[in-house]
């Protein structure tokens, strides 16, 4: 936490599984569960000036699980001052969106809204326009196009946001999150490499690669910066101090932390 301040972070979002415990040095499920992992860091987060929002781990969720999820989470922290709140609703980051696509998360978060329970959902990862029917921007939390550089990516999501501006005038205004990474590589990780819809590896190449997300983000003037990440390590994302790099990350975090509050649009 103390690194998180060093680096100018305001907010944590806090990789949260429903319902799951995590395995005990034993090898049993006996180790803290996501809960009570949420809990720690919404205290050590809270005592530091930090505010903790979760990122809504959904891949495998079927609706009902994701609405009991999401229960769960608004009904315990939406009166809570240590979760990060925007328009006066707890943050919720919401991963693998595609599942159920945009009609299904609107209709679950539909039904919650209808039973007192709202939430300032954001995408962690999710580029495309028709979720702004729940969402309340775009982003890419890994900006991985085989395709296209990171300044195309973020153009094409700031455009698609101000054309939604445009078409939906009387609506609550959408934003674009520009995200800043240092690097990536996730091919040691298990049953990754053979997936051939994203790059798996952008090189650092010093602190370049993090210069480069910083200068495309500020470029499609983002309403916040998401930082991928603190200590996803096995991606190797992370700005979390190192042996090899001691906190030059944290440090150039802040420094882009700095111009990004500097800035006016």
């Amino acid at each position: 936490m103390d690194q998180c301040v060093s680096a100018g972070l305001d907010a944590l979002a806090v990789s949260w599984f429903y319902g799951k415990r995590n395995i005990g040095v034993d090898g049993q499920k006996t180790g803290a569960s996501n809960d009570d992992i949420l809990e720690s860091v919404m205290k050590i987060g809270s005592e530091r000036g930090l505010r903790i929002c979760i990122d809504m781990e959904a891949a495998n969720l079927k609706a009902d699980r994701l609405h009991a999820a999401l229960k769960q989470y608004l009904s315990t922290y939406s009166g809570d001052p240590r979760a990060l709140h925007a328009r006066g609703k707890p943050v919720v980051l919401c991963w693998s969106t595609q599942n159920l696509g945009p009609d299904g998360w609107k209709e679950v978060t539909d039904d919650l809204r209808a039973d007192g329970l709202d939430g300032f959902y954001i995408p962690s990862q999710q580029n495309d326009p028709a979720y702004l029917n729940f969402l309340e921007a775009l982003e890419f939390y890994t900006p991985l196009s085989t395709t296209e550089t990171v300044m195309e990516q973020y153009t094409k999501a700031r455009a698609a946001v101000d054309e939604w501006y445009r078409e939906h005038p009387d609506d609550v205004p959408k934003r674009f999150h520009g995200t800043l990474m240092p690097g990536f590589d996730d091919r040691m990780i298990p049953g990754r490499i053979e997936r051939d819809d994203y790059a798996h590896y952008r090189y650092r190449r010093g602190t370049e690669f993090f210069w480069e997300t910083f200068a495309a983000a500020m470029a499609c003037r983002p309403e916040w910066l998401h930082v991928n990440s603190f200590n996803e390590l096995a991606e190797h994302s992370h700005i979390e101090a190192t042996v090899e790099d001691g906190d030059r990350y944290l440090r150039l975090t802040a420094r882009f932390i700095e111009e990004f509050k500097k800035a006016v649009w």
